[in-house]
Order: structure tokens, then sequence, then C-alpha cells
């Protein structure tokens, strides 16, 4: 991430109050979210679930002008926050909307960090299958979550999230995170082609990014190894 897009993305929370300033600067401190950008189509429709106060939403329209992108969360509170950050940019837009009830349209990409965790694994996987039908051909899932190894990282990484979901500003039913391979199948069983990233970081947390995309028995994807 530049130092132009880097401010450009902060700057867009100025307005805002400075607890929700404060927190989107931690987060986008301790979420690597430009290596999401970067598996993101350059164009296209974009959905971001549960972006929260929409910093990847923001990044994925300000780092190409030609995505048009759509962030839903339950949280109208952060939800308008997020809206207030939109000014009068026409390739994103920001909606009260649930994973569970995806919007009446296809895209060409979904991304969805640090949110799947917060969902019990039944539901994971039903969500999975919604996005899955709701991706273009050769469109690609873009997936951050946790791997449960390393275990030190993994068990830092866990508590911090029960922290936040108890006493934080944090919604959820509880912690489920999947292993790997419990996601990759989850993954295939949706009708979607894994592959894992790793995300290696200084960072002490277990980040891990799961790619999966839609074939297209027609056109190779560009995520085929």
């Amino acid at each position: 991430m530049t130092d132009n897009i880097l401010r450009t993305l902060v700057a867009l929370y100025d307005p805002l109050p400075l607890s929700d300033r404060f927190f989107v600067r931690t987060r986008l401190f301790l979420s690597n979210l430009y290596q999401l950008e970067s598996y993101v189509p350059k164009e296209g429709r974009i959905l971001d679930i549960g972006c929260g106060h929409g910093l990847l939403s923001n990044l994925l329209a300000i780092t190409s002008p030609q995505r048009q992108v759509l962030g839903i969360d339950i949280d109208a509170k952060k939800i308008a926050a997020a809206q207030s950050t939109v000014s009068n940019r026409s390739n994103i837009q920001f909606k009260v909307g649930d994973a569970a009830v995806l919007p009446d349209t296809s895209f060409h990409a979904v991304t969805i960090a640090d949110v799947m965790y917060l969902i019990p694994p039944d539901i994971q996987r039903a969500i999975l299958t919604s996005i899955a039908c709701a991706l273009e051909p050769n469109g690609v899932l873009i997936w951050k979550t946790h791997s449960h190894r390393p275990q030190w990282k993994y068990t830092i990484t866990y508590a911090q999230e029960w922290l936040m979901t108890k006493l934080g500003p944090t919604k959820g039913a509880g912690i489920f995170f999947m292993d790997s391979e419990e996601s990759l199948q989850a993954i295939r069983n949706a009708g979607l082609d894994p592959t894992v990233v790793p995300m290696p970081s200084r960072r002490p947390y277990s980040d891990i990014l799961f790619l999966g995309c839609k074939s297209n028995k027609n056109s190779p994807s560009q995520y085929e190894s």
C-alpha cells in the first residue's frame, strides 16, 4: 500500500468520532488488507461481506475506480459510519445486510475478512454456498480468516477475538474458527476451486487467505495453477 493510498484511505474517516477513527486505524495496522486487494479483480461488481466501517470496501474502491463496490454489514451503526465516507464517489455504496441473505445480483468477486469465525460452522458453509451462487463465471471468493497454526499465534488470535466479542465492538454468536482443511472442504462443497495463500507477517496473528474460484469450463481462471 503506497503512502498516498494510505493517506487517502485514512482521511476518509477524519470526520468520524475519535473512537471510530481509532478503531479504523488500529484495524488497518493489524490487518494487512492490501494483500487481499491484490487478488480482487480490478474491475467489475465487488461485494464486501461484513464490511464494518468500510475499510476494505474503501480500499478496493480507491485503488481501482473501475470496481463497483458494495459493502454490507448487519450493524447499522457501522454502516452509517461507512456511508459518511462515500461523499460524491460513484463506485462505492454501503447497505445494512446479512451475510446469510445476499443481494439479488451477481458479482465478479466477493470479499469477506475477519468475519466468518463469528458465525457457527454450519451457517458459514451455507454462506459459502450462497457466495458461490452469487459469483459470475470465473468470479472469485477472497476470504481472510485465521489458521490453527502456529499454535502460539492462534492462541493470541483467539484470545483477542474473544475479548472483542465480550468487551469490545464486535458482534457475534461466539468464536468458530474452522481449521484449514475444514475451510478448504467447505469451499469445495460450495462448488468453488480453492487455493490457500499464506499471509506471513511479524504480527502475532495466524492470518490465512483462501481463494475460491468459480470455474468456467470455456475460460481458464487466472487463479488456476
